[in-house]
């Protein structure tokens, strides 16, 4: 479903909870969602440069955070470092897939360039320190609009807390430094909730991750141009609009 741009993190953990699979999940709307459709040159003035696409290199790559198909200007790194975010938070987000906000459930505005490269044009706060599934209020699935049961979020939580555990255990050990997938971690764990992690200083927990989709099929999507997704109600601001 989701476009892998550096090794797949896919692991298991027998007994926990995962996000991959939800049985019982429905969405709670039908309307479709609105997919935004610019060219590279369009997107590059919207700060973000996509090279496969043939966009020039902005100042800013997100080359060391395991995306080298993606950097972004000065402008968009400026505002999103007001809100918290670092370089390699911004990139981490950016390499997610992430349809709805995980708090309150609103479309994110993402552009596609074909099925399994699309970038948001936006991201939640909670994305500031590249942990979301720590830092979030994760209310809803990130991947298709459908609300959590309260028990379900506790053991999404707890599940969140097991994985952050592993992970900043096996940087203790290991040292790593960089991009890594969970199968680093050796113990036969499955999660395909993440694209890859990195491990970084600049990072408060020492490292963040990149989010994987749902497993089944994607929500249906309208395309729209970027006027028609501002006139949209249920919708979050691309990043240039909050600047406004």
């Amino acid at each position: 479903m989701k476009r892998v741009l550096v090794s797949p993190a896919v692991i298991s953990l027998a007994g926990i909870w995962t996000l991959a699979f939800l049985p019982n999940a429905q969405a709670q709307t039908d309307a479709p969602l609105p997919k935004i459709i610019l060219s590279a040159q369009e997107l590059r003035s919207l700060g973000i440069a996509v090279h496969s696409q043939g966009a020039e290199e902005l100042p800013h790559s997100c080359r060391d955070s395991g995306n080298a198909d993606l950097s972004v200007s000065d402008e968009m790194l400026r505002h999103f470092t007001a809100r918290g975010f670092s370089l390699e938070s911004l990139c981490l987000g950016l390499s997610s897939w992430v349809l709805f906000d995980p708090e309150t459930g609103r479309t994110i505005p993402r552009v596609a360039f074909t099925h399994d490269l699309e970038i948001p044009l936006n991201l939640p706060d909670c994305f500031r320190n590249a942990v979301p599934f720590l830092e979030c209020d994760n209310r809803y699935v990130h991947w298709e609009h459908y609300e959590f049961p309260e028990e379900e979020q506790r053991a999404k939580l707890e599940h969140a807390h097991k994985v952050d555990e592993m992970v900043r255990d096996y940087i203790a050990r290991s040292g790593v430094s960089g991009v890594f997938s969970i199968e680093a971690l050796g113990q036969g764990i499955f999660d395909s909730s993440f694209e890859w992690f990195l491990a970084s200083p600049a990072l408060p927990r020492g490292y963040g991750y990149a989010l994987h989709g749902g497993e089944g099929d994607d929500p249906e999507s309208e395309d729209v141009d970027l006027s028609t997704y501002r006139k949209e109600s249920t919708v979050i601001s691309t990043w240039q609009d909050e600047d406004q």
